[in-house]
């Protein structure tokens, strides 16, 4: 994670929600990307809890997906984000890492490297919530 404070709480969702408000400038970029189009149809969500192990920077559950923003530190973490990997692996999703230079100075690459691993044709059709009834009782 490219967060420089890490918080204090021990409640994995206090956390994600500190950390939602401290994005690095590459966790920002790629925040961008992935609300763009067509990935934003897969609903890329930021800071997400995997209880009761690990916080990932960005997941799409419809897309079973987590995608890691890694900063100079990594270099020296890279057994515990291989476990970490591994980790995600069991639970069926797959793990993208972006270095954070390459996140800043080379976006379209970052954009069609996670268009790559996304399923083939597109994610599936949202529900969609049925409009209540207007107060008068005749419909629309």
């Amino acid at each position: 994670m490219g967060v420089s404070i890490m918080p204090t709480s021990t409640d994995p969702t206090t956390n994600t929600r500190a950390m939602r408000h401290a994005l690095t400038p590459a966790e920002a970029a790629l925040w961008i990307i992935l609300r763009s189009k067509p990935l934003d149809a897969w609903h890329f969500r930021r800071q997400v809890a995997f209880k009761p192990l690990y916080i990932a920077d960005f997941a799409s559950h419809t897309a079973r997906l987590v995608i890691e923003a890694d900063g100079p530190s990594h270099d020296l973490t890279c057994e515990a984000d291989l476990a970490r990997t591994a980790w995600f692996g069991t639970r069926g999703y797959r793990v993208l890492r972006f270095r954070n230079s390459d996140i800043l100075s080379d976006r379209q690459s970052v954009w069609r490297e996670i268009c790559r691993h996304l399923p083939e044709g597109g994610p599936p059709p949202r529900s969609r919530k049925r409009e209540s009834p207007s107060p008068q009782g005749g419909g629309s």
